[in-house]
């Protein structure tokens, strides 16, 4: 696999990721998280948190930390730290974050959760995906980084329990969706060939596994 370029900044994890498109089956598994954040969207204005090298398609701004990632992604991008975000109060109608809170120490995430609060309209939703760190993940993961198929571990804080996602969300929002997302089949994400994507729909068969965490939370309207 290629080399993702990493740093610390104040704390956080920024990287220039991997090209996905290398990795047909991860591809077709971060396209179908697209999706069901998605489905979940209000309209309006949507933000996305540290987008990465490919913004959301539903995005109409990010914001990013690295920055050769903040360039030439076709809509604008505001570099940029989540834990203090560069908007005023109540402006956007939503907030993405896809995979990125383990990146942040533990003891930020609960400000990055209370920016996106403060800078959603009552009635708003944060949606999140974040990686899950079940058994399966942690013995796989292990067998990976050991067997050298995967890259240099930046996840110096690693990833948050379903519990604890849900205790960020929870703290600010009213929890509206939250599900497990993964399968046995994940295992052949790391391959670049052609074919491992050909298995998408049995990973989409089998969602046994506790990989990501995608959960929904909405911004409390005003008491009348």
């Amino acid at each position: 696999m290629p080399h993702a370029d990493w740093a610390v900044q104040d704390g956080a994890v920024v990287e220039r990721p991997r090209d996905i498109q290398q990795h047909p089956l991860l591809s077709a598994i971060y396209d179908r998280h697209d999706e069901l954040i998605a489905d979940h969207l209000p309209g309006g204005e949507t933000l996305e948190l540290a987008f990465g090298q490919h913004i959301h398609p539903q995005a109409d701004v990010g914001t990013e930390a690295w920055r050769s990632n903040a360039v030439g992604v076709g809509r604008p991008a505001v570099l940029g730290d989540a834990r203090s975000l560069p908007f005023d109060d109540g402006v956007f109608d939503a907030v993405i974050g896809r995979r990125f809170l383990h990146h942040v120490p533990d003891g930020d995430r609960a400000d990055i959760l209370q920016e996106a609060h403060r800078v959603l309209k009552p009635g708003g939703r944060v949606v999140l995906v974040e990686g899950t760190p079940g058994l399966y993940r942690r013995l796989t993961k292990r067998t990976a980084f050991s067997l050298g198929l995967l890259d240099e571990d930046n996840d110096r804080y690693g990833h948050l329990s379903e519990a604890a996602v849900t205790g960020l969300v929870s703290a600010q929002f009213e929890v509206r969706t939250k599900r497990t997302l993964g399968s046995p089949f994940i295992l052949a994400s790391i391959a670049e060939s052609r074919l491992a994507a050909s298995l998408f729909p049995l990973y989409e068969r089998t969602q046994c596994i506790k990989w990501w965490t995608f959960i929904v939370g909405q911004k409390p309207e005003p008491p009348v």
